[in-house]
Parts: structure tokens; C-alpha cells; sequence
């Protein structure tokens, strides 16, 4: 870094120079930047009176930046403000939820949410970088390239970045680098266009990427000994074991960083990088929280008070640091970066610059004019910030920070771990239990305008052809759909998300790869979205007015209307290789000027606004695909983790307590908000109508009775389905349709609580071990083992051994497995129940054939099985 002494110099002549229109210390910062980024020799070879004035038109140009950021956040709020009065007036809480979420309200834009706009941000982002690697033949390389490789192409892309000489020979690396520093650059560009001051660097989108697990263990990482570790004398009596693995961090990434550039605007390096560290421990770092403060942006109008950015000396040394504390292979790395980069633009698209800000902007002058309009009971309802803080947590992702200081880590990260535990040994039979998706799969189906039991059918179709061709999992993928693998975990479907380990993450991953849950889900949402995309190809020559009711309320929920429907009719349709038709959303890349002014009805649109807007496009119709594949296949949306959550953050004891209840809850949740709340939504539209008195009214809340009917009747049949399955696959003829408990044990089924299985539905349960498993499997484990120890203290070694017994087989990760749970049982598992618990075998035989009519189709256990 420069001297002090020689900066006290620049300021000397700054005291005498003609700038007094911006602050000294704000040109001083910006003099150390240029300084270290130019890697000056020495700051008496430099003009000063020539860089503070191009410092001072740095300055002058954030702040008209800065300008146009507040007058456009401005435009924006007044324009959201009208839409929520307009479209939501007789309920403005869920006119604001539905912005920040999205909602079943069957009203414009209901589903026009911040959250829609991020996962398609996220899909297309990554959709367009792997059309890249397709069209050039290097998917192969990108996906499978040793460490070796990994530096190699590392260092190229920063060749390429800096403009010098090329040092590998490898064709494939150079064409490979150049794509994915050509694509980070890209983003970058995307992103300042929006707002942002990130300055150019080589590979931005992995220089964002680490793994707060590794860091917070970096002792352990770097197999260095926690006593042997030294501590600053101002972080002693401190929490010891946290600052000395921040200090083996600090001491490892010190010979790799670029100081001159990292610490251009400090002079404390410590407590820079102490809050560096925190802000990763704590996954701050990925945050949604505006422009101002997009990982990289300078915000120069405030000092150059910027989010850190360790530079590094050379990609060489970034790699160095990466394969210690980054989040996996450069693909993992890189595809993380692209992840926070689209959640940043979903935020800013929809709620401008200063996302939060802009927010409340919008709830208080609504609330005003509510209040105006002596509206006071509505007004009252959003008077308050507190109840979508749990929904803006989830958009901006700090839902996914831990709280608590290093305590709060390990609390956090341990409970994760037996979160994942339960879930790889007690979700064995989900795929089976996933049948009713087919229900409702063909409820969706029929919202949009189709029919419900061929919804149903082309569920079963895709899933007996098992995939697709190739040509048609590429369209899906341009549609922006993100298969189970690098970027989406399956294990979603059942819980609101943890942050897991890589080791973790690979072994839930594994385990729903052999439970089939992954294939069964991934079909599906391929199969509902090509299908969906097909049914909108059909009605191309359809103006929206003659397109049928149904069909043009769910674009309405989008707000697609007539203008956006014939410029998506026009551009963005294509056939696969078998003739069928869909649309196809890379070809709205190559909709008009003319199409983007219709749209958005301005006319004096700038280059960098026209893009803006196609990719806002392009995104939105995306984002419809997306977010109803997820009703058709159905998993948690941002609104249901908010519930579930309620902004409580992991690390926390009220944050880990309502995880802990939520675990399993996401389905059935899902199915309640999602599912039955879009028919619900008709019948309150109904009753807004008018109610059985009007004919408008009766039309809305009879087809809401209709489609819970269909929805109920239909899981309720697939869910005795799926019970028939697992039945027979346990060696069990189906129970008595005619029986009451086998009529609501499918309906249950059907509904969502069929995951449960061995948690609820066991021979034994008493009512604290029922009500235990409701809230959770940890609980209904903490009472299995309390019940262990309260018969073993009372001498009743068999009510003991069995209540053990089932503590410790139900939570064997993998052995839930269905084809592995059956031969365990038949081979060793019905010796055990009859050892540790004589006779309990016939009980369970009498039980069955009282609740059900059911019997075992071949031997019975109870003769072949006599215990040990």
C-alpha cells in the first residue's frame, strides 16, 4: 500500500486545490484505489492535480448514478403503489405479501413476486451459460475437470480478463476460460445496469463464493492444532477457539491477498478481515439487499463504503485459497456465484435499488391513502412492518444466515446435521408415497384451463417413458428449470432447507438418488413444464381475448396481457425433434425494440433500458413455467418457508425449535397453502361477488367446490394406492377399502402425511409418542429413548427393549430405504421385534386384521420369527 506519509502529501495539496464540491477523505480513498489497482511505483510519479480530478468525476458520476437509482426507485414505488390499490383493495396485506411472495389471489399480478422474479433469474442465468458450454462442446470438460484443470482454466480466464499473454497451449481451456470469464463479465454488466458500481475484475462470479463451514473450521483445514495457535492480544478472553480458527484463516489467506487493493481503504487490516470472516461464518455475504450493496459495488458518494472484496494477487492464489475454503469445484463455485447474482436481479427488478426501503415506501403510502380514504381497518392490517418481515427474509436470504456467534454456529450446524440424519433414515418410502403428485399434478392442470384426468394422464406417460430425449430436456432447461444436482436439492420437498455441509449435502443427495424420490421429482417437473409449455404453443393463433377463461385469468396472475401474449405468441415458439410445438423461452432473446416499447409503454427507452426490460421479459415468462411447476410437482414456494420459519434464523433456539417442528411439514404445508388455498381462492372470490345470491358468485364458488372435490377424492384414491404399494411390497395383502380407518389413513396419505409412515403409523404408539411425532421425528426419537429408560428403571425389560430398538433401527440412515427395509425385516429385523418384545408380532397381526381386514400374503412372521 501507499505510505501514509505519502497520502498526507496528496491531502496537503488537496487543501490547496479548486476541489470543494466533494468531500476530501472521499477522493483520498479513491486516490489509494487507483494507486494500488494501477500498482503505482510510488505516489511522487503521480499527477495529483490529474488523479483527484479524475477521481473527482469517479465521484460526480456515482452520484448522478445515485440520481438515477432514486429516481427510478421513486417511479417504481408510485407505479407499485397504484398496482396494489388497484389490484388488491379489498385486501392490502395480501396485496404486499403477494409482492414479496406471491399469493393464490385471484387478482392481476398475484404472482408477480420477488420471488417468482428471482428463480427465474437464477434458471435463465444459468440456462444461458450452459447453452454457451452446448454450442462449444465443453460441457464434458466443465463438469468433470480434475484440480489440475480447474487452476489451469482459473488462470486463463484471468489472462484473458487482463488482456496478456496466454501462457497454456490447451485449445479446450482457452475456449472454455473465455466463455465463463466472458459470461462473469456479462452478469457484472447486467448488474451495474441496474444500478450497481462493481468494478471490472477477473471472475467475478466465483470471487463470491465460500464455504462458511470450512472457513469457520479453517484450523481443522489446514490441519494446524487449535493450541498451537497464537491469538491477537485484542481478541484474547474473547470466544478463543473461534478467533483462533479466524486467525489460522487470517494467517493462511494474508501470503495470498493483494493487500494494496484490498486494504486501499484501511488501516486497521485486522478487524477488516475479523468482519470479512464474520460476514462468511455468518452467510451474510450472500444477501439480497440492493445495488448499493451487490457483492463488488462501490459506493463511492459514501467513502468507498463498499461490501469487502478480497483480492487476490493472481488467479493462481484465488485458486489456492478456493481449494480450501470455496464451496467445491470451480463448476460449484462458479454456479453459486450465478445463483447470488440472480437473486440480486429478481430483488432489484421488482423492488428497485433499495429493495427494503422501497418497500416500506410502498406499505406507507398505501396505508396513507387508505387512512385518507377512512379505510382504517385496512389501514390498520399494514400499519406494521413485522408481518412480512418473515417474507423479506426469505427473498433477501438472510432466512439462510445464523445468528448466535459461534455458539450459534454450531448449534445451527449440528442440528442441520440431525435434521439430515432424519431425513436419510426415515424417508426410505417416499417415492411411493409421492403418487398422490399425480393428483396433483392433474389439479394444476385444470386451473390452467385443461382437463384433470388428462393432466393426470400425461403425469403417467412421462413417468413410464422415464425421460426425455435430449432435445426436449434442453428446451426444459432454457425454460430455466435447474435438475436436481450442483443448484437444487430434493430433499426441499420435505423441509424448509438447511445450510449442510458439502459432505451433508452429498449424502442426502445420494440417498434420494436411491430412494428414487430425485428421478420421480425431476421427471415430473420436466414432463409438467414441457407440458405446459405445449398447451401455450396450441394456442398461438389465439388472440387473448379468444383464449379460454381459465387460461386468461392464470396469465392475468402474471400479469400477461393481451400485448405480452401475441409477443410471446409471435417469438417465442419452436418444435423439438418429434414435430410438438412449445415455447420456447431462448427466443425471446430476439424480440424487438418495437415489441419492448409496446410492452412496457415507453417510447424513449435508452440501450442499456431496452435490455433491461428484455431480460425482465423474458424472465417473467420463465418465472410462470417455473413457478407452476412447483405447484404441479409441489414443494415449499418463498411464501411457504416464510411461514414455516417466521424469520426466525438458524443458530437460534426458537430458530432451531421451529425447524426442528417443521421437519416433513413442507409437503403437507405446501398442499394446504398452495394446493387447497388456489381453490380457495375461488370461493372467496365468489363470496366477493356477491355470493350464492349472484350468478357470478355462485359460478366462482362452485368451481372452488369442485376442484377440492376432484383434488380430495382423487389423493384419496392415489393415496390408497400408495399404501397398496408399500403394503404389498412388505409382503402384505391391501387393507379393506370398505374399512373407516383405511378410507382416512389414504385420505391422510393422499394429503401429504404418507412421509410419515413409520413415524405415525407403527404398532405401539402411545398418545406422547403420537403427539411427539406430529411435532417432529427428533422429538418422537427423544421419547422413544425416554421411554426406553423409564421401563428399564422400572424392571419392564421388554416395553424397554422395544421402545430401543425403535429409536435406533428408525433412525439407521438408509436403511429406511423401502427395498432395503424389506429384506432387513424378513431377514433379521422380525427376530429382533420378537427378541427384545416377545409376541409382538402376533399383536401387530391382530391389529391389522382389526383395523383393516388385512393379513400377510404368504407366512406370517409370527410362525417363522420366535426371537433369538
Amino acid at each position: 500500500m501507499a505510505k501514509n506519509t505519502c497520502l498526507t502529501r496528496v491531502q496537503n495539496l488537496l487543501k490547496g486545490s479548486s476541489i470543494k464540491s466533494v468531500k476530501r477523505d472521499e477522493i483520498i480513498n479513491l486516490i489509494k484505489q487507483s494507486i494500488a489497482e494501477k500498482k503505482r511505483a510510488g505516489i511522487d510519479s503521480v499527477n495529483v492535480d490529474k488523479i483527484a480530478k479524475d477521481v473527482t468525476e469517479q465521484i460526480k458520476a456515482q452520484k448522478i448514478q445515485d440520481k438515477i437509482n432514486a429516481v427510478n426507485d421513486e417511479i417504481l414505488v408510485r407505479k407499485k403503489v397504484e398496482e396494489q390499490l388497484e389490484n388488491f383493495k379489498d385486501d392490502p396485506e395480501n396485496g404486499l405479501i403477494s409482492l414479496l411472495v406471491g399469493t393464490n389471489d385471484l387478482t392481476t399480478g398475484a404472482r408477480q413476486s420477488v420471488g417468482v422474479a428471482q428463480n427465474a433469474a437464477q434458471g435463465q442465468l444459468i440456462a444461458g451459460f450452459n447453452a454457451e458450454l452446448k454450442n462449444a462442446n465443453l460441457e464434458g470438460m466443465f463438469d468433470k475437470a480434475d484440480t489440475r484443470l480447474q487452476e489451469e482454466i482459473s488462470i486463463t480466464m484471468e489472462e484473458i480478463s487482463l488482456g496478456t499473454e496466454v501462457t497454456t497451449k490447451n485449445k479446450d481451456v482457452i475456449k472454455l476460460a473465455t466463455i465463463m470469464e466472458n459470461y462473469s463479465e456479462l452478469v457484472r454488466q447486467k448488474l451495474n445496469a441496474r444500478g450497481a458500481n462493481i468494478e471490472k475484475m477477473w471472475g467475478y462470479i466465483v470471487k463470491q463464493s465460500y464455504d462458511q463451514f470450512n472457513v469457520r473450521a479453517a484450523a481443522n483445514r489446514l490441519n494446524k492444532k487449535l493450541e498451537e495457535i497464537t491469538v491477537p492480544e485484542n481478541l484474547k478472553g474473547k470466544d478463543i477457539n473461534y478467533h483462533k480458527n479466524f486467525t489460522a484463516w487470517k494467517n493462511f489467506i494474508m501470503q495470498y491477498l493483494d493487500g494494496d487493493r484490498t486494504f486501499a481503504n484501511t488501516d486497521d487490516i485486522d478487524n477488516f478481515l475479523l468482519n470479512a470472516y464474520n460476514s462468511i461464518v455468518g452467510n451474510k455475504i450472500q444477501i439480497a439487499e440492493g445495488a448499493g450493496n451487490v457483492f463488488g459495488t462501490k459506493n463511492v458518494a459514501k467513502g468507498a463504503n463498499y461490501k469487502r472484496v478480497l483480492h487476490y494477487k493472481s488467479a493462481k492464489d484465488w485458486f489456492a485459497v478456493n481449494e480450501k475454503f470455496g464451496t467445491g469445484s470451480l463448476k460449484e463455485t462458479y454456479f453459486s456465484g450465478l445463483m447470488t447474482a440472480g437473486r440480486n436481479m429478481g430483488m432489484i427488478d421488482t423492488l428497485g435499488t433499495k429493495p427494503k426501503q422501497n418497500f416500506e415506501k410502498i406499505r406507507y403510502a398505501i396505508q396513507q391513502r387508505l387512512v385518507d380514504s377512512e379505510r382504517l381497518n385496512a389501514a390498520q392490517s399494514i400499519s406494521s412492518y413485522a408481518p412480512f418481515d418473515k417474507y423479506m427474509k426469505v427473498v433477501d436470504g438472510s432466512i439462510h444466515t445464523i445468528e448466535g456467534g459461534s455458539i450459534g454456529f454450531g448449534v445451527a450446524k449440528w442440528s442441520a446435521i440431525t435434521r439430515a440424519i432424519g431425513n436419510i433414515a426415515k424417508l426410505g418410502g417416499a417415492v411411493i408415497s409421492a403418487a398422490a403428485d399425480l393428483g396433483i399434478y392433474g389439479s394444476e392442470m385444470s386451473f390452467q384451463g385443461r382437463n384433470f384426468l388428462g393432466g393426470m394422464y400425461e403425469g403417467f406417460r412421462g413417468l413410464a417413458r422415464r425421460k426425455n430425449t435430449q432435445d426436449k430436456k434442453d428446451l426444459v432447461e432454457g425454460m430455466g428449470y435447474l435438475a436436481e444436482g450442483i443448484v437444487y436439492d430434493v430433499s426441499g420437498r420435505h423441509t424448509v432447507g438447511d445450510n449442510l455441509t458439502k459432505g451433508w449435502t452429498r449424502i442426502q443427495r445420494t440417498f434420494f438418488k436411491y430412494n428414487l424420490l430425485s428421478w420421480w421429482t425431476n421427471t415430473l417437473k420436466e414432463n409438467a413444464m414441457l407440458g405446459m409449455a405445449n398447451y401455450y404453443a396450441k394456442q398461438k393463433n389465439l388472440s387473448f381475448d379468444k383464449l379460454n377463461k381459465p387460461l386468461q385469468e392464470f396469465f392475468d396472475l402474471y400479469n400477461i396481457d393481451s400485448v405480452k401474449w401475441d409477443v410471446i405468441r409471435k417469438n417465442g415458439m419452436a418444435k423439438a425433434d418429434d414435430g410438438t410445438e412449445f415455447i420456447n423461452i431462448a427466443n425471446l432473446d430476439q424480440i424487438s425494440d418495437a415489441d419492448i416499447k409496446r410492452i412496457t409503454g415507453i417510447d424513449n427507452l435508452s440501450k442499456t433500458e431496452l435490455q433491461i426490460e428484455k431480460d425482465k421479459f423474458k424472465y417473467s415468462v420463465s418465472g410462470i413455467l417455473l413457478d407452476r411447476s412447483i405447484y404441479a410437482v409441489i414443494e415449499p414456494d418463498a411464501r411457504v418457508k416464510g411461514i414455516m420459519t417466521q424469520g426466525l434464523l438458524a443458530g437460534t433456539g426458537m430458530g432451531e425449535a421451529i425447524r426442528f417442528v417443521g421437519q416433513f411439514k413442507a409437503f403437507p404445508m405446501s398442499i394446504m397453502n398452495k394446493v387447497l388455498g388456489r381453490e380457495m381462492a375461488y370461493i372467496r372470490k365468489g363470496k366477493r361477488l356477491g355470493g350464492l345470491s349472484t350468478e357470478a358468485g355462485r359460478a366462482e364458488i362452485g368451481r372452488g367446490i369442485r376442484g377440492m372435490a376432484a383434488l380430495v377424492i382423487t389423493s384419496g384414491f392415489m393415496g390408497y394406492m400408495a399404501m397398496t404399494m408399500k403394503d404389498l411390497l412388505k409382503g402384505k395383502e391391501p387393507r379393506d377399502p370398505t374399512k373407516f380407518k383405511t378410507i382416512m389413513a389414504g385420505f391422510l396419505q393422499g394429503g401429504g402425511l404418507g412421509i410419515y409412515g413409520d413415524v405415525l403409523f407403527k404398532e405401539q404408539r402411545d398418545a406422547g409418542s403420537v403427539i411427539a411425532g406430529l411435532v417432529g421425528p427428533a422429538p418422537t426419537t427423544a421419547v422413544d429413548l425416554g421411554l426406553a429408560l423409564q421401563y428399564a428403571l422400572l424392571g419392564e425389560g421388554g416395553k424397554s427393549g422395544k421402545a430401543a430398538y425403535r429409536a435406533i433401527s428408525s433412525n439407521i440412515p438408509f436403511l429406511n430405504l423401502f427395498y432395503i427395509k424389506i429384506a432387513f425385516d424378513y431377514l433379521i429385523g422380525f427376530q429382533i421385534m420378537e427378541t427384545v418384545n416377545p409376541g409382538v408380532l402376533k399383536r401387530v397381526e391382530r391389529r391389522m386384521k382389526k383395523d383393516y381386514n388385512q393379513e400377510y400374503l404368504f407366512t406370517k412372521p409370527s410362525t417363522s420369527n420366535k426371537g433369538f
